[in-house]
């Protein structure tokens, strides 16, 4: 699977620490990329952390590295704090069993379908991904580029099209056939979907569709087979919380994700992307 990582104990085979190298992130920004997790307790993960902070750094370029820890944590959260990590995002862990799934619109005539993507959608889905995101841990990190941060969900449906993961354009009924939006959704049917990634054209936003599009995945996807429908979103995006809220799920967890960025500029300093907010 594309997006599947191999992590390593720190600093032995029993150590507090797991970490792996996030190729395409690292790729794409042009700088190590890691994910850390913290399996010790904090006292433990306090005096291996220097060391594994150390090593990522050793060659004196700029690094990145996150980490997600449960919010109730907070011995922990002072830790990598007082290590340099700081908090980018807050997600809900979210979960519908889709024996459950109800349509918000029985009945009521669609305007528009989602069907599978073919190649020649790609284009115009991978310009949707990269105009859709902003409210993500990436787009708010004043250390990462605005523009990168953008690429990185169009590579992440040009990735998913390529390694055969279920990516669905939605496109009106009308003469036009105009692509309005996509989803891509990860799993095998007969388990659990992963509702990795959906976005809807700007142009369309306000217009009310995007809610019957997510609600019109729910259904593809308990015909498809899937018992249990699951994602990730984040506080950050109140629409998409609220939307999934109406459609049935529940929180199954929450996760605090914190970032740390060596060598970056200092976060009063403006974005390189974008203005100061003073300007």
């Amino acid at each position: 699977m594309s997006f599947a990582l191999s992590f390593q104990a720190f600093p032995a085979a029993d150590g507090p620490l797991s970490y792996t190298p996030v190729p395409w992130d690292a790729e794409l920004f042009g700088m190590p990329f890691y994910e850390l997790r913290c399996t010790g307790t904090a006292e433990e993960v306090t005096q291996a952390l220097p060391s594994w902070l150390d090593a990522i750094r050793q060659d004196g370029r700029p690094a990145f590295a996150f980490t997600r820890i449960q919010p109730s944590d907070v011995r922990l959260a002072e830790v990598l704090s007082a290590a340099g990590f700081y908090p980018a995002e807050t997600t809900l862990d979210i979960a519908l069993p889709l024996k459950r799934f109800t349509p918000m619109r029985v009945g009521a005539p669609s305007r528009a379908r989602l069907r599978r993507a073919e190649a020649d959608d790609v284009p115009t889905l991978v310009a949707i991904a990269e105009e859709t995101f902003t409210t993500d841990r990436f787009h708010l990190d004043p250390h990462l580029s605005w523009q990168l941060s953008s690429r990185r969900y169009a590579q992440w449906v040009e990735r998913g099209f390529r390694d055969g993961d279920h990516l669905f354009a939605y496109e009106t009924l009308d003469d036009t056939r105009e692509v309005m939006g996509f989803y891509l959704i990860r799993g095998e049917p007969g388990g659990e979907v992963d509702l990795s990634l959906a976005g809807v054209s700007a142009r369309y936003r306000r217009a009310g569709l995007g809610p019957l599009m997510y609600d019109a995945m729910l259904a593809i996807c308990a015909e498809m087979g899937y018992r249990v429908a699951a994602t990730s979103v984040s506080t950050s995006n109140r629409d998409v919380v609220n939307l999934f809220m109406r459609l049935g799920f529940t929180i199954r967890s929450t996760n605090l994700t914190m970032h740390l960025f060596s060598d970056g500029p200092h976060p009063d300093r403006p974005h390189p992307d974008r203005p100061h907010p003073a300007e």
